[in-house]
């Protein structure tokens, strides 16, 4: 019997990954920000960890928000970690790839936090040359640094793509794959496609773009074969966004 004691971002991911109450850890409420230190101890198992162990390869593709030691300009800086304390274009420490999970690609945080850009293991894909503005509503987001190769409405068809490649990969050996997708989580960014399809708002447009990407999953599944050979859970970290604006 277990219960989710702070059921959003940070401390649900934290217990679905550790099987530990996220007070356990050193964030006893609340959730990861744009430089908050790891929240999964050293050395702590993890699913990927144990299922590594058996001879499966784990990734990670999606919204990682568990925090991860960003690269320091200063070996120890003054009061919390800042924006100005970091180099973004160094690689990552910290991060999936050293808590079991054999290949990440993803985001930091949510995809309202800054810095907007992609990791690859444990490097940037490009290193941010820009700032983007706040932008308000129900497409927030908050300002910051933001890299050349990063649209926030291109994300989630991106990492899509990139769980979707994982399982061609590995299709033919045991694997698991984690795919904390970064949606329907604010900004609400439904595709042109999906626009006016749920016959809702906004937020029902993300959430059936969210739908198509389970969806692909399966279909993917079932293209190699291998639906009925493999455990596929959907679940959510927490309620519904509160820009969703239903009645």
């Amino acid at each position: 019997d277990a219960h989710a004691t702070s059921a959003v971002c940070t401390p649900s991911r934290y217990g679905i990954l550790t099987g530990r109450y996220n007070w356990r850890s050193w964030m006893k409420r609340g959730v990861a920000w744009s430089w908050s230190p790891p929240v999964i101890e050293p050395d702590r198992m993890t699913v990927a960890s144990y299922l590594g162990e058996r001879g499966y390869s784990t990734g990670c593709v999606g919204k990682w928000h568990l925090g991860w030691d960003w690269c320091r300009r200063h070996p120890e800086p003054d009061g919390d970690l800042s924006e100005e304390d970091v180099d973004l274009s160094q690689p990552i420490s910290r991060g999936p790839t050293t808590v079991g999970f054999d290949r990440f690609f993803g985001i930091a945080a949510s995809l309202d936090i800054p810095p907007y850009l992609y990791i690859d293991d444990d490097r940037p894909t490009m290193a941010p040359d820009r700032r983007i503005e706040e932008r308000k509503g129900k497409q927030f987001w908050r300002e910051g640094p933001i890299s050349t190769d990063f649209e926030h409405e291109e994300v989630l068809p991106r990492l899509a793509k990139e769980a979707l490649d994982f399982v061609d990969d590995h299709a033919g050996e045991p694997f698991f794959l984690y795919f904390p997708l970064p949606a329907p989580h604010t900004p609400i960014l439904p595709s042109e496609s999906f626009q006016g399809a749920s016959g809702t708002n906004e937020y029902g447009d993300f959430c059936l773009m969210v739908d198509d990407v389970v969806g692909q999953m399966m279909a993917k599944l079932e293209q190699h074969g291998i639906a009925d050979n493999t455990i596929l859970i959907f679940a959510s970290d927490n309620g519904c966004s509160p820009m969703a604006d239903f009645e």
